[in-house]
């Protein structure tokens, strides 16, 4: 290395430059460590004392099932699974997850349920799947990580709806009477409960009966997935530094369905009156069955996935929250003609005619609970109530699990079900 009084100020100042470099990537393998390191002291085989529960043996995997947990909960399904599907083993003979024969059957998707479960978790989880523990840390880590990723949401709500910062941050403001919230959610002073699919969902907020331009309002739920992976920052600049985020934690590249419409219904609980997002799956205050909505829109975009209005839509989201540099896409031309692609989409929402597609929806579904009615089965896609004014129906994990009764208690914002287990 040459003496300092030997170099110019422009080699210093590259030397410099250099020496940042390698901090910051130090800072950084450091960063990756410290949480493997996390991770490997929580399984850390612990010894066992006199007359402990041999159940407490899996405990020591119980950080790697937050984890997952907290990333099930965002990215694949918006409520836990039904604990009698957790008793089934990890399917051989799954469908494809993102296409429509994900939804042929009751059985073929409670079969991708389950398998799309078992791929996110690592292998050596997999015994543990049907164990009460297991689904009491899962749901756990799935509820509180939703009621984290609300109040990081309602403090950016300015940013994602453009409108004040106090009708959403005043826990006494009515946002029901705000003439912006009621447009964007399609209702009025003499209709309190939006309908299944609200005008945020569209265009220009103009709600289009036969859904030919459903979840074309895509920026929206861009910055809402944004915040969540990313955080607020890097929506006008480049983010430097910092822990690492969900979106490196969660290893997430590229939009997944579940993940989408998850960002559709916390978009319209974020708009509503509710103030708690309670875990039955329906809202308190407006009454919104946010679980019908969530496997509606996760089911329409399932069975689209691979139309070209679905990828246009997806391309234009995954430039949005994944590319590097500038986060501000130009929207879709309002000019572009999407009805020819849309009207073949549709023929994987309904067999029937177009302008019948969103009862469509509801019927094909609700034929299939009605012939297993008496059958126990999973919170799946499938399990959509008959009515366009959505009925209370609490999703299957409420209605009861498979030992013990279920407690509601209210933590951080949110309602949650404990289950009391035996041994």
């Amino acid at each position: 290395m040459p003496q300092l009084n030997m170099l110019s100020m422009t080699d210093l100042e590259q030397m410099f430059r250099e020496m940042q470099l390698e901090l910051q990537e130090l800072k950084d393998i450091n960063k990756e460590l410290t949480e493997e390191n996390k991770i490997l002291k929580a399984n850390q085989p612990k010894r066992k004392k006199k007359g402990q529960n041999t159940l407490e043996e899996n405990m020591v995997f119980d950080e790697e099932i937050r984890l997952c947990g907290r990333k099930y909960g965002a990215c694949y399904e918006m409520f836990p699974p039904d604990r009698q599907l957790l008793l089934r083993s990890n399917p051989m003979f799954a469908p494809p997850l993102n296409e429509p024969s994900h939804y042929e059957t009751l059985a073929s998707a409670e079969l991708a349920l389950l398998s799309e479960l078992y791929s996110l978790l690592p292998s050596h989880i997999h015994p543990l799947v049907a164990d009460n523990h297991f689904a009491d840390i899962f749901e756990d880590a799935m509820n509180s990580s939703r009621a984290s990723e609300i109040k990081k949401l309602r403090s950016k709500a300015r940013v994602i709806f453009g409108l004040p910062e106090q009708y959403f941050t005043d826990t006494t403001y009515n946002q029901a009477s705000v003439p912006e919230i009621q447009k964007l959610l399609g209702i009025s002073v003499s209709q309190h409960t939006p309908k299944s699919f609200p005008s945020i969902l569209f265009p220009n907020l103009v709600k289009d009966a036969s859904l030919k331009t459903i979840f074309r309002n895509w920026e929206v739920f861009g910055k809402i997935i944004h915040i969540v992976l990313w955080g607020e920052t890097g929506l006008t600049a480049l983010r430097a530094g910092g822990p690492p985020r969900n979106g490196n934690k969660w290893e997430i590249t590229s939009l997944i369905p579940g993940l989408f419409a998850w960002a559709a219904v916390i978009a319209i609980f974020l708009l509503s009156a509710d103030k708690e997002f309670h875990y039955s799956g329906k809202g308190e205050t407006m009454k919104i069955q946010y679980s019908y909505m969530f496997s509606s829109y996760k089911k329409i975009i399932i069975k689209n996935w691979t139309m070209e209005y679905t990828r246009d839509i997806v391309k234009a989201l995954n430039s949005f929250i994944f590319t590097k540099g500038s986060r501000t896409v130009d929207s879709m031309s309002d000019e572009e003609d999407f009805t020819a692609a849309m009207d073949h989409a549709l023929a994987g929402i309904t067999e029937g005619e177009e302008n019948t597609v969103v009862q469509d929806t509801m019927d094909e579904t609700v034929a299939d609970d009605e012939c297993s009615r008496d059958r126990s089965r999973a919170n799946s896609p499938l399990t959509e109530p008959d009515d366009k004014v959505v009925t209370n129906v609490a999703p299957r994990h409420v209605r009861g699990g498979r030992r013990g009764r279920g407690t509601q208690h209210t933590v951080s914002g949110t309602t949650r079900t404990t289950h009391n287990t035996g041994t």
